[in-house]
């Protein structure tokens, strides 16, 4: 029997009851026993069916809520796994332009103190030719001064 059956049975119930004769003086009614009895066994032996059937549902449910709490736990897993690889990659691009620059200062200040290092020797060398050159001319000079007195 389905559902429809024992709805039918339990209105069927209900008439029985509301048609039965009264008592008087009582408020009760006079009700005929084996047709009650007929119909509630009738109802007994649908409600295990229906019961099956509203357990098999119960269960189908639970089965879906169960498949659906995992499917969303997976998915909170892979999007939390996904943070932490953009969270990495994040932290290593900004330690890789951190480095980049630490780099990049560290290399303009050794071309500032070769380029000054530079000049410093080249001023020496400059001024000791300069020096030399001097005393040089200072000798060609001593030496043309010579030749002229000779004369």
């Amino acid at each position: 029997m389905n559902r429809r059956n024992i709805v039918i049975l339990l209105d069927r119930l209900q008439e029985t009851v509301e048609s039965a004769p009264k008592i008087p003086l009582s408020g009760r009614s006079l009700v005929d026993e084996d047709d009650m009895l007929d119909i509630i066994a009738k109802i007994r032996t649908s409600l295990p069916e229906e019961m099956r059937r509203a357990d098999a549902l119960s269960q189908e449910r639970d089965r879906i809520l169960e498949d659906a709490q995992r499917r969303a736990e997976r998915m909170i897993a892979q999007a939390e796994e996904q943070a932490a690889r953009l969270l990495r990659e994040n932290e290593l691009t900004r330690l890789a332009e951190l480095e980049a620059q630490h780099i990049m200062e560290e290399a303009h200040k050794q071309a500032y103190e070769l380029k000054s290092g530079a000049k410093v020797y080249t001023e020496r060398l400059l001024e000791m030719l300069r020096k030399s050159l001097q005393e040089n001319l200072t000798i060609v000079e001593g030496g043309l001064d010579n030749l002229n007195h000779m004369d």
